[in-house]
């Protein structure tokens, strides 16, 4: 993972599987930079994310319910079809909106 600071937004970009063990190791990370930064936007990027299972969209829920002590707002950013067609299962498109935009490094 990789991150980035701009005009009061926080970028997270992903690579990979976000599965359990993913999520793991950088949950603690996420939850620091949320904190430091106390960002107005957050944009998580996963566009180089080849797998996302449950254990990811519940850390995804987990940012947007932390952002929402700064009264952030959280959007996810270049899904894959098959990672939009779970993400739109499990409802959490009714929480936060979804972006297919360059939020390149």
């Amino acid at each position: 993972m990789k991150h980035q600071f701009k005009d009061g937004t926080l970028y997270f970009y992903f690579y990979g599987e976000l599965d359990n063990l993913t999520v793991c190791n950088l949950k603690q990370i996420c939850i620091d930079l949320i904190d430091q930064y106390q960002p107005k936007t957050v944009k998580l990027d996963f566009e180089e994310v080849s797998f996302v299972d449950s254990t990811g969209i519940g850390f995804v829920l987990a940012r947007y319910k932390q952002l929402q002590k700064y009264h952030g707002e959280l959007i996810i950013c270049n899904l894959s079809k098959v990672n939009h067609r779970i993400f739109a299962m499990s409802g959490i498109f009714q929480l936060m909106k979804e972006e297919r935009n360059g939020v390149k490094l």
